[in-house]
C-alpha cells in the first residue's frame, strides 16, 4: 500500500514537470501565452530622437521578455526602444532627456532589473 502512494505521488511530479516544460517550450520561458503583441510607437524613426541610452538589463530569458521591455518604452510618448536580447540590453531613444532613475522605474515595473544606463550621442 506504501509503495503505490510513493508510485501515484511520483507519477503525478512528473506529469506537472512535463506540461510546465512543455508549457516553456511552446510560449518561451515566461509561458505568456501566444506570446507578447508588440506595441509599435508613433514614430519609428531613430533619427527623430535626439537622446540615446543603452542599458543593461538583467532577467531577460526570451524573446518574451525583449518584446515587454521594449513595449514598456513603446507605450509611453517619446520612446523608441530595441532590445538585444543576446547581449542583454536596451537602446533607448528618446525625444527628451529622460533621468536614470526614470529608466530604470519603466523596466522595474515590466518585471526586470536594470544593470547599467549609459547616455550616448545620438545618430
Amino acid at each position: 500500500m506504501g509503495t503505490a502512494i510513493v508510485l501515484l505521488i511520483l507519477v503525478v511530479v512528473v506529469i506537472f514537470s512535463i506540461r510546465g516544460y512543455l508549457k516553456k517550450t511552446r510560449y518561451g520561458c515566461c509561458g505568456s501565452g501566444g506570446g507578447e503583441q508588440k506595441v509599435k510607437p508613433d514614430d519609428r524613426n531613430p533619427a527623430h530622437y535626439p537622446y540615446e541610452y543603452e542599458v543593461g538589463v538583467d532577467n531577460m530569458k526570451c524573446q518574451n521578455c525583449a518584446i515587454r521591455v521594449e513595449n514598456a518604452f513603446h507605450e509611453r510618448d517619446g520612446f523608441l526602444a530595441k532590445v538585444n536580447l543576446k547581449e542583454k540590453r536596451a537602446v533607448v531613444h528618446s525625444k527628451r532627456p529622460v533621468t536614470e532613475d526614470e529608466i530604470r522605474e519603466i523596466i522595474r515595473k515590466s518585471g526586470y532589473s536594470v544593470r547599467s544606463v549609459e547616455e550616448r550621442k545620438a545618430g
